[in-house]
């Protein structure tokens, strides 16, 4: 009688096998056919800026909304996942639950989400700030802000672009109301928890790295601010009181004014994009396929900022720019093509599922670390012929312009991480307040008004519960390059990498390759050795003169 049993359960277990195998390949089969489609119609939309385009991306989103809104699917997944032992099909069927859980809900409220957000983004991709009657894109704006030394001007540059969070608040607050609404109805308390939880992050995770983050980056920031503002009152002549939000050379103060001796545009004059192909090949990641199926220029309609998009997990990866030859878009164009290679390098014989990051804020961490390239001298000297009297200056002064830059983006990165994580716990309260309160808290410049500026952010938008792991991927940027630099490279701290095969090679077979088939934090551990930690990132950039 034993003997029987156990061949009855030889038999389901075979059976419950094979029902698996055919879920797991029909549900691969399904979600690859949808996910092309919205990846093209997304491409269509943003690079065309025609309604027709954002109506046939809001028609594909909702398809792909509606797939994994069932509820039956979403339950054979979860019954899989209990009784599934092969540790690639569990690691498909994990992902799968996420993406269903994702979408699990009302399916009329899912589609109200979507509607308002196509509705909002198209909004934010067509507008121009308008000033006395003419309009300005985002690339001109944020030359200006740099460039113009009339405070009056600046003012009304700055207020022009901020217009566009008047344009889109009611609909960004009904937004953030539908999507907890939704949260509620899975049994979380707000979308922003919800939201983590389907991206295999915690709230009280991220609350610990941004406090210690806040903690160790408070005292230098506060130094760096005082010279900061030292430098801007003698530029624009005016008194520390005067100060305002629009003399910080940047719409939200994330980057930081140029206040160095030193004007990096001038060695960028050249052709970029043959810079960043050369620069690639060298470390043996070709990107010439990837450039020629890129949309590189700016014109009016079309989305105003960069990104990278992965068309269809299958080697067709593009990036859209707006390329003007100066070291904003070099570093934009490395940092987009940083997002690209590692899609390139997936491995293909993984499934579908599988063929994507580990996690998005790894993405961003190879995107980082080849963007930070742009001030490195060693690629200035490789590939902008600077001279060897320059490269000494040019080495002291980009290191005190990648602190800058560094230090001011985490504290810019705390107001966002932090207001967003309110504005979801309490959509109701004073936006307004709250959002210059951060600004005050974190950024040091104690402005307000009462306007929802908060709103003019598209990633509240388009990328809701997402910025966070901007400064997730620095961080791990700069243990990646800790590693490189040991194991590779062998200390050499200015090294760029040019000419290291076996830099891509390391990247290739240690994170690229494996796509999602390790959860973040086991990939991390694997290809360096340790657990995510911010200590490098501190080490490099804000106990620099700490280092021999």
């Amino acid at each position: 009688m034993e003997y029987d049993k156990d061949k009855r359960e030889i038999k389901l277990n075979r059976r419950l096998n094979e029902l698996d195998k055919f879920f797991l390949k029909s549900q691969e089969k399904q979600i690859e056919a949808l996910y092309r489609k919205i990846q093209l119609a997304y491409w269509n939309a943003i690079t065309t800026g025609k309604k027709e385009a954002y109506e046939e991306y809001e028609k594909a989103s909702l398809e792909f909304k509606k797939f994994f809104n069932s509820r039956e699917n979403f339950e054979y997944t979860k019954k899989f996942m209990g009784e599934e032992s092969g540790e690639i099909a569990k690691r498909q069927l994990k992902l799968l639950h996420d993406a269903y859980l994702s979408s699990q809900g009302d399916f009329e409220l899912l589609s109200r989400i979507i509607k308002i957000s196509a509705k909002v983004e198209e909004a934010f991709n067509l507008f121009r700030a308008k000033v006395r009657g003419k309009e300005y894109s985002a690339n001109e704006i944020e030359k200006i802000l740099k460039t113009e030394k009339d405070s009056g001007k600046l003012k009304e540059f700055w207020e022009a672009s901020k217009k566009q969070g008047e344009l889109v608040e009611k609909d960004v607050l009904e937004l953030v109301k539908l999507r907890n609404q939704l949260a509620k109805s899975l049994g979380f308390d707000n979308y922003y928890e919800f939201s983590l939880e389907t991206n295999e992050q915690k709230v009280e995770e991220l609350k610990k790295i941004f406090s210690e983050l806040a903690l160790k980056t408070k005292i230098p920031f506060e130094k760096l601010k005082e010279d900061i503002d030292d430098f801007l009152i003698k530029k624009y002549n005016i008194s520390k009181n005067e100060l305002k939000p629009w003399h910080y050379g940047d719409l939200f103060f994330q980057e930081g004014p140029h206040i160095y001796e030193i004007d990096l545009d001038k060695y960028y004059s050249g052709d970029i994009l043959e810079k960043a192909k050369k620069y690639y090949q060298s470390i043996g990641l070709d990107v010439k396929s990837i450039l020629q199926n890129s949309d590189l220029y700016e014109r009016k309609g079309k989305y105003p900022h960069a990104c990278c998009m992965d068309m269809d997990r299958n080697g067709d990866v593009r990036t859209v720019q707006n390329l003007k030859n100066n070291e904003k878009w070099m570093e934009t164009l490395l940092h987009e093509l940083g997002h690209a290679v590692y899609s390139k390098n997936f491995d293909f014989s993984l499934p579908f599922l599988l063929r994507d990051n580990a996690h998005i804020f790894v993405t961003e961490a190879i995107a980082m670390l080849f963007g930070r390239k742009s001030k490195n001298p060693e690629f200035l000297r490789d590939y902008s012929r600077i001279n060897e009297n320059d490269k000494e200056k040019i080495k002291e002064v980009t290191k005190k312009m990648l602190k800058l830059r560094q230090l001011v983006f985490a504290r810019w990165v705390l107001v966002m991480f932090n207001f967003e994580r309110e504005l979801y716990k309490n959509p109701e309260q004073n936006l307004n307040e709250l959002w210059w309160n951060l600004v005050k808290k974190y950024q040091l410049i104690d402005f307000s008004r009462n306007s929802p500026d908060w709103a003019s952010k598209i990633h509240l938008v388009a990328y809701p519960v997402y910025y966070h792991n901007y400064m997730l991927g620095e961080l791990l940027a700069s243990q990646l390059h800790n590693f490189i630099l040991k194991n590779i490279i062998k200390n050499n701290y200015d090294s760029d990498y040019s000419n290291s095969i076996e830099t891509g090679r390391y990247l290739i077979e240690n994170i690229f390759k494996h796509g999602a088939k390790y959860r973040w934090d086991e990939l991390i551990k694997k290809a360096t050795g340790e657990e995510l930690k911010a200590d490098y990132f501190v080490k490099e950039f804000i106990e620099t003169e700490k280092r021999t």
